[in-house]
């Protein structure tokens, strides 16, 4: 009994360390500080100077917000998600996480697959503009991560969001 927990314990030990070296790619928000991250593109920095200020402000918009229960971008969000396919495009080592989001009304098993709905409505939107699915990853938090706290539609029309995040790629 003893040494099948011992087993156990130097599996999991083993199974976290093989995990933690195989990550080759660190989340960093790299089009945050309006400097286009350096080394996006996994090979040369890229700081930005070939962008218009229009292009820097629309890859700056990263949050997509959604109407309750919906999956839909919004006809205004069309330009942003344009911009980011052009990037990626042009930036094929560039990867990115999109994450999908709810508010907190529901069953968790709900909002997981319309957070899910949600991120994938985002790729697909890169997708249909030439951007490789391999390029994209889409995750869903559900209701686990909400941006606001409070319990109304002023809240919960900030928690309802896709969120893409660019990842460096070493």
């Amino acid at each position: 009994m003893r040494k099948q927990q011992i087993l156990k314990t130097i599996a999991v030990v083993v199974a976290s360390a093989w995990l933690a070296g195989c990550a080759s790619t660190t989340d960093k928000d790299a089009l945050n500080d309006g400097a286009l991250g350096s080394g996006l593109d996994g090979a040369a920095a890229f700081d930005g100077k070939d962008l218009t200020e229009s292009q820097k402000q629309l890859l700056s918009q990263r949050v997509f917000y959604f109407d309750l229960d919906s999956y839909t971008l919004s006809e205004t969000d069309a330009a942003a998600i344009e911009a980011h396919a052009q990037y990626l495009r042009h930036y094929p080592r560039t990867h990115i996480r999109v994450e999908g989001h709810t508010d907190e009304r529901g069953s968790r098993e709900y909002n997981i697959g319309l957070g899910e709905r949600r991120g994938n409505t985002v790729a697909n939107a890169l997708a249909l503009r030439g951007v490789p699915r391999d390029q994209i990853s889409v995750v869903s938090f559900g209701k686990e991560k909400p941006l606001a706290l409070g319990h109304d539609d002023s809240a919960w029309s900030q928690n309802r969001r896709a969120v893409i995040h660019y990842e460096i790629t070493e």
